[in-house]
């Protein structure tokens, strides 16, 4: 039986806090049900995807945008546990959905200091998740960039000490490569569903991993598999 390190007693700090605790909560009591019901109704496209070599993901892809598919509890915790001690002030998501993972992301911006900007071209999406942000008091220290984030993402300042990339996942390497001259020496870069979308996101691995590209990567076996590098700068900066 797992461990659940969630305080019987919220404290006005971090995951802790009454607002921030009880937002998470009903957002995964949320996702829960309405994917369970999603996956329920894209089940008999996922059968028949077998049969013609498609994969789980691509049967069920036209029915995934009215799911949450949300980071894990733990995933969450860790990324929040990350940011928090790496001292993370200018923490980027991309690809928020309904942002539960940016509750996660804006207690850390919170407790830094910082600030959080979170990206998310689905308009209906931005807003609910600029509302669950609100709902858990962290719009003081958060925004939803609505729209492209190659777009959104292009005008803003460095240095940026957290990424946390979960959108569509054959921009990972573009917004990666636009953020780049953004990061700051050390940031922390998180890349979500590594495993479930592993020929799509073998380039990105391979890039991240190659040692001359300037970052020191691990594959985690978090979830759906979790790439974690951190960055050490440009190519041709080492040794």
């Amino acid at each position: 039986m797992p461990f659940d390190c969630r305080q019987a007693g919220h404290t006005n700090r971090g995951l802790n806090d009454a607002d921030v605790a009880h937002t998470l909560d009903r957002l995964h009591r949320d996702a829960g049900r309405r994917d369970a019901r999603v996956f329920a109704k894209a089940l008999p496209s996922v059968i028949a995807g077998k049969f013609i070599g498609r994969s789980t993901f691509q049967a069920a892809e036209p029915y995934l945008n009215e799911a949450y598919i949300p980071v894990s509890r733990e995933f969450g915790r860790f990324m929040y546990l990350a940011a928090v001690s790496r001292g993370a002030k200018n923490i980027v998501e991309f690809g928020s959905s309904y942002g539960i993972s940016s509750i996660y992301l804006a207690a850390a911006a919170r407790e830094t200091g910082g600030f959080f900007t979170g990206t998310e071209k689905d308009t209906a999406k931005a807003q609910i998740a600029l509302e669950n942000l609100k709902e858990a008091g962290l719009s003081r220290w958060s925004d939803i960039r609505e729209g492209d984030a190659l777009e959104s993402l292009a005008p803003m300042e460095g240095p940026v000490d957290f990424l946390f990339l979960d959108g569509w996942k054959e921009l990972y390497i573009p917004i990666l490569e636009l953020m780049e001259p953004k990061l700051a020496s050390g940031a922390v870069i998180f890349a979500d569903n590594i495993h479930s979308f592993k020929k799509t996101l073998k380039p990105f691995v391979e890039r991240v991993c190659d040692a001359t590209a300037g970052y020191e990567s691990v594959v985690l076996k978090i979830g759906s598999g979790v790439c974690m590098s951190v960055w050490r700068g440009g190519r041709g900066d080492q040794g």
